[in-house]
């Protein structure tokens, strides 16, 4: 991180907190967004923490904090009620140190801070100095704000002269810059592609796990391992620690306005995140062709509490949609299905189901997926392939408590790589794999996970399962009345993970030791379990026996609840 002129700032606010003093003190730091106040606090965060028995930014404060010397941080406050909520009394925190950052004065004078910082924006040769670290990547304006100079740094580092030229040109033309202005600048330097993404991130994507999100924008043909990349160098998103994407709420404030600028009109806007324009757009039919994408996480339309993700084509634009209109003609090709709690008992016969690419339904009232799927395998030269559906990459319909079956073809799908199918308690079996499978397609098969745990009702695998050479990970584990499985389990050739947990099996097929990449074999709690089975010699894997005793079979018994051995590599070949 680069801090520039941060460290006179942070001496002068030690001064004001006291440190040494044993009194519990409150500081609060006040500026407008993009100023660097969460960089000053973390800055005396990090420096002032080891003076401290405990300090967070917030999390596991009282855990941690109780009868010790505490330093805690309260980063962007917006209203007085978030520090009630969070903090209804600090009586029991003696001595403490408190840090408070925020853009609203009121909230620190409500709370009765006596002390604030007011962060200025940066003098010249500071402002100076962070635009040159991020545009010419070295140490060698007017009074800045640190965000805006960041990204216009970043956007302007190898440019041409004039690309520079016409950066300063823009500057001179606005009498008054705002930040969001000089933001623009770095937005408007971005191709179509990166910018659909930076938008799409700012409407839709704070704080997201980065992974579904990529899946999604490279269904909307987005490029998004490029365009990704692309915004990070120049600062306008950041890839966090725990993979998830995220903004600055500046950069996200100007997304959304850059939406909000293309028309008056809702409907004739490119995207919807506010629940009120959508349900007025929806209810009234004002919705134009111009509108690629609809996200409403939380809808009483229809009196249902949903939560849906759906993408679409229409002509040259995309749909995302978490509501309930799916019967709408325009909703007829969608490719990204996402929707939590999905109340019907079926997909809705009006969609195109060779557009989907994802499928995501959880927790859903699903019992079959579509009444029109006979009609397109009736159609097909080789019913088993399902063409139609050749584009479907994930299939999730965990915790879909009422499927009862689903179509054998899904597993002769070319591109589908993971099926989950968990906590689906009434699926009762696995339909056979169709026999009329070209031998020269059965190798193109990818689907390498598959995830059947917790299917309460599950007696058995059929044999036609073993198929499957790519699969790598099968779960059967949970609470289910499994037996047995497929005698040919040794034909999963590229099988490394298989959990077995919680399951009323017996015993494991032979065939397993012909399973050369098998790393990994949960067996725990499998109370039924007569026998370990032969491995692969020598075997370089695991095998995790936890439960509550030594099975009655288990040749080596101690007194007590464990034992510890020390097992040769070709133990498990005595079958002991």
């Amino acid at each position: 991180m680069v801090l520039v002129g941060v460290e006179s700032i942070v001496e002068e606010i030690e001064s004001l907190l006291a440190v040494e003093s044993k009194d519990v003190y409150c500081l609060g730091i006040w500026g407008i967004g993009g100023i660097g106040k969460t960089t000053i606090a973390r800055a005396i965060f990090d420096k002032i923490s080891s003076d401290f028995e405990g300090s967070c930014f917030l999390e596991n404060v009282i855990e941690e904090s109780q009868d010790r010397e505490v330093l805690i941080v309260f980063d962007d406050v917006s209203c007085f009620s978030q520090l009630e909520s969070l903090i209804e009394s600090l009586d029991w925190l003696t001595p403490v140190c408190r840090i408070i950052t925020t853009r609203n004065k009121q909230v620190l004078r409500n709370w009765g801070v006596r002390k604030i910082y007011e962060r200025e924006a940066l003098e010249y040769h500071h402002a100076l100095e962070l635009f040159i670290r991020h545009a010419f990547k070295q140490n060698h304006p007017d009074v800045g704000v640190p965000l805006a100079l960041k990204v216009l740094g970043c956007f302007l580092y190898k440019m041409e002269k004039e690309v520079w030229d016409s950066a300063i040109n823009k500057l001179q033309r606005i009498l008054h810059p705002s930040i969001l202005q000089v933001l623009k600048i770095s937005y408007d330097g971005l191709d179509d592609k990166e910018k659909n993404i930076f938008i799409d991130v700012a409407c839709f994507f704070q704080g997201e796990d980065v992974n579904p999100v990529m899946k999604f924008l490279n269904a909307s043909g987005f490029y998004p391992e490029i365009g990704i990349s692309v915004l990070v160098d120049k600062s306008l998103i950041v890839i966090s620690n725990n993979n998830k994407i995220t903004m600055h709420d500046l950069l996200q404030e100007l997304g959304r306005d850059i939406v909000s600028q293309e028309s008056i009109d809702p409907g004739n806007r490119s995207r919807l995140w506010h629940h009120e324009d959508i349900y007025k757009v929806l209810t009234y039919n004002t919705v134009s062709n111009l509108l690629w994408v609809i996200t409403l996480e939380y809808s009483s339309i229809y009196k249902l509490d949903m939560d849906i993700f759906i993408y679409s084509r229409i002509d040259e634009s995309r749909i995302n949609s978490r509501v309930s209109y799916l019967e709408d003609p325009r909703f007829t090709e969608v490719k990204y299905l996402h929707w939590h709690g999905y109340p019907l008992k079926s997909m809705p016969s009006n969609i195109c189901v060779e557009k989907l690419v994802f499928l995501e339904v959880p927790n859903s009232s699903i019992e079959q997926l579509w009444d029109g799927m006979k009609m397109l395998i009736a159609k097909t030269p080789y019913p088993a392939l399902i063409p139609h559906l050749n584009k479907l990459v994930i299939l999730n319909l965990r915790g879909s408590k009422s499927l009862k079956s689903f179509p054998a073809e899904i597993f002769n799908l070319e591109f589908l790589t993971p099926l989950d199918l968990s906590g689906c308690s009434k699926l009762k079996r696995l339909p056979e794999i169709s026999s009329k499978l070209p031998s020269s397609i059965e190798l193109l098969l990818r689907l390498g996970y598959l995830d059947l745990s917790d299917c309460k009702r599950l007696k058995s695998l059929p044999s036609s399962l073993c198929k499957l050479k790519s699969l790598e990970i099968l779960d059967l584990s949970g609470r289910s009345n499994l037996q047995r499985l497929p005698e040919c389990l040794g034909q999963l050739a590229s099988l490394g993970t298989l959990l077995l947990e919680k399951t009323n099996i017996e015993r494991i097929p032979e065939s397993i030791i012909q399973i050369s990449v098998l790393t990994y074999l949960h067996l725990s709690y499998c109370e039924r379990l007569q026998s370990l089975p032969k491995l692969p010699s020598p075997y370089n894997g695991h095998i995790l026996l936890l439960g509550n005793e030594i099975p009655k079979w288990f040749e080596f018994q101690s007194v007590g609840s464990f034992i510890t051995l020390e097992m040769p590599p070709d133990s498990f070949n005595n079958n002991r």
